[in-house]
């Protein structure tokens, strides 16, 4: 029987992955900032106990097009970001330097 104790985190097996595997690490590289937002997405819709149908209609998109931004594959554009931040209040502060794009600390 495996402990817990004994169990790697998440970034543990990312880390051991991207040193192994330059394609894992490129894609995982490549979809940080869509993992971002999809996690922020994921943490208000479920500390407001909203479906992503509810949440859908809040912001004014389809329950579909939630589904995929919490899926965090594809990065989200400016003009989802604000649909959301003016239907939920959140805010994103994006910084875009050296090619690639991230959420800072708001």
């Amino acid at each position: 029987m495996i402990k817990r104790s004994d169990l790697k985190t998440a970034q543990q097996v990312v880390d051991e992955c991207g040193h192994q595997d330059p394609d894992f690490r490129a894609e995982w590289d490549r979809t940080a900032f869509a993992r971002d937002v999809a996690l922020r997405i994921v943490k208000y819709r479920t500390a407001n106990e909203l479906t992503q149908t509810a949440l859908a209609r809040k912001v004014g998109m389809t329950q579909s097009v939630i589904a995929r931004l919490e899926s965090g594959d594809q990065p989200p554009s400016i003009a989802t970001l604000a649909k959301l931040s003016k239907g939920t209040g959140m805010a994103f502060e994006v910084k875009i330097s050296h090619g690639a794009v991230e959420i800072v600390a708001a």
